[in-house]
């Protein structure tokens, strides 16, 4: 569910290849257009999904691995027994609302029917995250968590376009490597990348942005037989949920925004917040490492934050090997990243840095979420290293959808003569984060299709309040993010207040946070404003 995620700092092969090979790259962009104008929809909103059991192929309803092998989101439970009925089904949409004339996607539907007996309540419509994150996995992995909610709704989710099992954005699988270490080489090889992009997903990379895939939903609301639309939404979905208030004020329902992105902060601004939030929740782990006695970086806080600086040095000067990967400073990076995330992950990671301390790096590897392969899982190694091999491997297939819809969503094109500044404020907000965050500033370096900044307006205040959930050490979406929408939305939105760390707040089962949100789900009491959690 992260906002950056790191998009150039791990690189992982296996990117959906030849989806849209031999598509020019698009020379426009468009323009959002106003929920009342534009030519005639009923064609789309009167459509009726047709659920079926969902196909063997998707993960959760069979041995079978995922149609595109995605696999299910880090840390998911494995799916209960009623796995099998997750329904799926298939949503025609235009491809480009102001000329739904010029083609359709189909976009990836499932949905968990109502399980209990009381008054259904319609749909609930469920995001993930990212962008880039299929709304379609995480549900299936995931839908224990929503069960006291799939009493009375039904669970409904959706891969957005350019996602998972919606018109995959595909690059290709592979480009040659400029050669060099320093920034001009930097964002040669970002360019190379997008360039790519451009050829195999050239006409579909204008219509993945934010805007349209709220569009979308409101087609999905219309198509479900729902007269308002009811959402949960998580960190990139908080913009999304937003978006879709600002943009169908009449039809926006119960919105539940958890963890929630600043609309007031560019792309800029955000890279550095996210790089202050991650190193505040890292000295708390630090602070927690050292209270419990066993800490494997020393017996005070200094120590241990100097001990955590350290071994990234050393690993991204000399990595080590594990099963035929290096582990280096990238992947060590990320394995604190994604350990930071929840609080319930700190002693796997604890145990993964004593193993650390004595030279082993598979605990590192296995939380970077390279472990348990045959070898082939990247770091980035060799993307990052030019000339290690003569091709270096393409992002994940989520982390080029993550830079098509975030490229989509700003005007902001970032090259190398920026990066020097980058850098060094990055570094100055983060020691140990702000360095691997800082590439992926370049993301958009090149970008063969126009961006712009229509998704940060989310004035809503013809829509109801939506209820925004916000943890107080949450590394992604720093806490002061949650009243800076509130007071953008304009509508008299409550924000719940988690005192904790860690990054959504609802799927960490707090009974407190559960309360109150599920009370607002299902019978529409918002808590009062300045309400806390602990």
């Amino acid at each position: 569910m992260p906002g950056l995620r790191g998009s150039l700092a791990v690189l992982a092969a296996g990117a959906l290849s030849g989806a849209l090979a031999g598509i020019p790259a698009a020379v426009a962009s468009p323009g959002a257009v106003p929920a009342a104008a534009g030519p005639d929809l009923t064609r789309f909103s009167a459509q009726r999904p047709a659920w079926q059991p969902c196909p063997a192929g998707f993960p959760g309803t069979g041995p079978s691995p995922s149609a595109h092998g995605s696999p299910p989101p880090t840390g998911a439970a494995p799916p209960s027994a009623g796995a099998r009925r997750f329904q799926c089904a298939r949503l025609e949409v235009p491809r480009d609302y102001a000329h739904p004339e010029r083609g359709t996607l189909r976009v990836q539907l499932v949905r968990l029917p109502a399980t209990g007996p009381g008054k259904r309540l319609g749909s609930l419509v469920i995001n993930p995250g990212g962008p880039g994150d299929s709304g379609v996995n995480y549900l299936i992995g995931n839908s224990d968590g929503f069960a006291h909610l799939g009493q009375r709704y039904d669970l409904v989710s959706f891969d957005p376009r350019g996602t998972g099992h919606t018109e995959p954005i595909s690059c290709g699988t592979g480009y040659t490597p400029a050669g060099g270490t320093g920034a001009d080489s930097l964002g040669a090889n970002e360019k190379r990348i997008n360039e790519a992009c451009g050829r195999y997903s050239g006409e579909l990379l204008p219509w993945v942005g934010t805007p349209d895939v709220a569009r979308d939903m409101d087609v999905l609301r219309s198509a479900v037989g729902d007269r308002k639309l009811n959402y949960l939404g998580f960190s990139y979905g908080t913009r999304l949920g937003s978006v879709y208030a600002h943009t169908f004020p009449r039809t926006a329902g119960r919105l539940v925004l958890d963890s929630v992105e600043d609309p007031t902060k560019n792309t800029w601004q955000t890279a550095v917040a996210q790089a202050r939030g991650f190193q505040r929740v890292l000295d708390d782990f630090a602070t927690d490492c050292v209270h419990t006695g066993h800490c494997p970086m020393g017996s005070d806080d200094a120590t241990v934050r100097r001990q955590l600086t350290d071994w990234y040095k050393k690993l991204t000067d000399h990595p080590l090997k594990v099963r035929g990967t290096q582990v280096d400073g990238t992947a060590y990076v990320y394995a604190l990243r994604q350990s930071l995330y929840s609080r319930d992950s700190w002693p796997a990671l604890r145990d993964a840095l004593a193993q650390l301390r004595d030279g082993d790096g598979a605990g590192i590897l296995q939380l970077s979420g390279s472990g348990g392969g045959s070898g082939g899982g990247s770091t980035g190694t060799a993307a990052r290293r030019p000339g290690l091999a003569a091709t270096a491997a393409m992002p994940s297939q989520d982390q080029l959808a993550l830079r098509a819809i975030s490229c989509r969503d700003t005007s902001e094109r970032y090259g190398p003569a920026d990066f020097p500044r980058a850098q060094r404020e990055l570094t100055q907000a983060s020691p140990l984060f702000g360095p691997d965050i800082a590439p992926t500033l370049l993301d958009c370096y090149g970008w063969p299709v126009p961006g712009d900044d229509s998704s940060r307006d989310v004035a809503a205040h013809d829509a109801p309040p939506a209820l925004l959930v916000a943890t107080t050490d949450d590394p992604a979406t720093p806490y002061e993010g949650a009243a800076h929408m509130a007071r953008a939305l304009g509508n008299g939105s409550v924000v719940l207040t988690y005192h904790g760390e860690g990054h959504a707040a609802y799927p960490s089962g707090n009974p407190c946070v559960r309360q109150k949100v599920d009370a607002f789900l299902m019978d529409g009491v918002l808590p009062v404003g300045g309400t806390g959690c602990r």
